[in-house]
């Protein structure tokens, strides 16, 4: 029988290999962390996005922007004990057609963290932002820093698999928490705990009635909408790639707190532009029902969110106006009708997760994922928002980002998903795809198009 001390031993070994040299930290981590499994169950939603390999590359991005350079051996610190704390990161998706699950994989730091000084920050993030993450890779999160005269551009892309936005804010919360504390005095209190990944983890802090009639939710509410934006048809030669658009505080601010005025969220607002701006640019009728998808994140039935692990909690309502409107206040108040509309249900975004966990858990998995797409929708046109991220909450030595971007899988056409996020005041919109330059300038009239709304209110 291995005793306490040689296990301990082994640990310390390993931790080192994969390029941990802080001999405290190294403690600190075998004296917290219970036992790490050799696989991890794949959970619902991590076979969900799989099934979605065919709509997308399954990656999702995120990068910030700052006038200094963060301490580099710090940051990797931080960073190693973060993966520690989550093995799902260092895994490897096993498809075996039938019961798939994660292999936890060894791994060394600078397969997961490089750093590079580069004469083009823009094109260097692009370039990194743009890759792949094979699900067969040791390592499901790739980080780059670069940097130049100063400035760097912190980038981050990740197996959607693993984690939504909401699990992205969570663990960036832990590493700038971690960053902070390591930078004070020697410590990253993040080590692997078992914390569950489960999509059951929403049902439960509902009461035993509520938990029964939501588990019996089977049939999905959707928009249904076949409409899409004018994109090119599909080419062998289309390529991945960002478009993107900061509209300022000065136009987002007033629009916002005018919205508010109107009892619409941020967004609503957001919805009715995209909206009124997918009219202009499609040439559709004007008197045409439109229907739109919105993210909500299912973390909002979890009292506690913080003591479940990085995961995928994202659902999506239907949001639809039944013509463009006169006016972009007509739109608002046609959007903010149909959202308060589904907030009146109790159980908003729970429709259908139980057939589809239903499918995933009884049928063996090329089953499960054959007769899933058959009758899966997956919209054309979609908004997520992340939501309004704090200056002071991604502060690296009390020094705040300059720029913040947020962008989920890259879409196959026609399939026209907007990232979004509000950072200090600005509107950060992103969109990835797989398509042209005709493409990229449809979707960059389309962006102007969205802030001229958002000006017209």
């Amino acid at each position: 029988m291995i005793s306490e001390k040689t296990k301990s031993l082994d640990r310390a070994n390993e931790l080192a290999s994969r390029g941990l040299s802080d001999e405290k930290i190294i403690n600190d981590i075998i004296e917290n962390e219970k036992p790490i499994p050799k696989r991890l169950p794949a959970e619902l939603y991590d076979k969900v996005n799989y099934m979605c390999r065919r709509w997308m590359d399954r990656i999702a991005r995120f990068e910030i922007e700052y006038d200094f350079i963060p301490n580099i051996r710090v940051l990797k610190t931080v960073l190693l004990c973060l993966i520690e704390s989550a093995p799902v990161f260092h895994s490897k998706f096993i498809d075996n057609h039938i019961n798939p699950y994660w292999k936890v994989s060894d791994y060394h730091i600078d397969d997961i963290f490089s750093v590079r000084e580069t004469m083009n920050l823009e094109r260097s993030a692009d370039d990194f932002l743009l890759q792949g993450i094979p699900v067969t890779s040791n390592v499901q999160i790739k980080i780059g820093l670069f940097f130049c005269e100063g400035k760097c551009r912190l980038c981050f892309i990740f197996n959607h698999m693993c984690m939504d936005g909401g699990g992205l804010k969570s663990f960036l919360n832990d590493m700038f928490r971690g960053y902070e504390s390591y930078m004070k005095n020697g410590t990253v209190s993040v080590f692997y705990s078992g914390k569950s990944r489960a999509y059951e983890c929403v049902y439960d802090d509902m009461s035993e009635a509520d938990r029964k009639t939501a588990k019996k939710l089977f049939a999905a509410v959707s928009s249904k909408d076949k409409h899409t934006l004018p994109f090119t048809k599909l080419r062998e030669t289309d390529r991945k790639m960002l478009v993107r658009k900061k509209i300022g505080a000065d136009i987002f601010e007033p629009a916002r707190l005018k919205a508010k005025e109107c009892g619409a969220t941020a967004n609503d607002l957001i919805s009715a532009a995209y909206i009124r701006a997918f009219y202009d640019v499609s040439g559709c009728d004007e008197t045409e029902k439109v229907g739109i998808s919105s993210a909500v994140d299912l973390r909002r039935y979890i009292k506690h969110p913080e003591n479940i692990g990085y995961t995928n909690h994202t659902a999506f309502i239907p949001c639809i106006v039944e013509s463009k409107g006169e006016t972009m206040a007509d739109t608002l108040k046609a959007v903010a009708k149909s959202t308060t509309e589904s907030k009146k249900d109790k159980f908003m975004g729970l429709h259908g997760q139980p057939l589809l966990n239903l499918g995933f858990s009884t049928m063996i998995y090329a089953q499960a994922e054959l007769i899933t797409s058959l009758g899966y929708t997956n919209a054309n046109l979609s908004v997520s928002n992340v939501g309004a991220m704090k200056p002071e909450s991604l502060a690296f030595d009390s020094v705040v980002p300059t720029s913040v971007w947020v962008g989920g899988g890259a879409k196959e056409k026609p399939c026209a998903a907007l990232n979004v996020l509000s950072y200090n005041g600005d509107l950060m919109l992103t969109t990835c795809i797989r398509g042209n330059e005709s493409d990229r300038k449809m979707l960059a009239n389309f962006f102007d198009r969205i802030e001229e709304n958002l000006k017209l209110l």
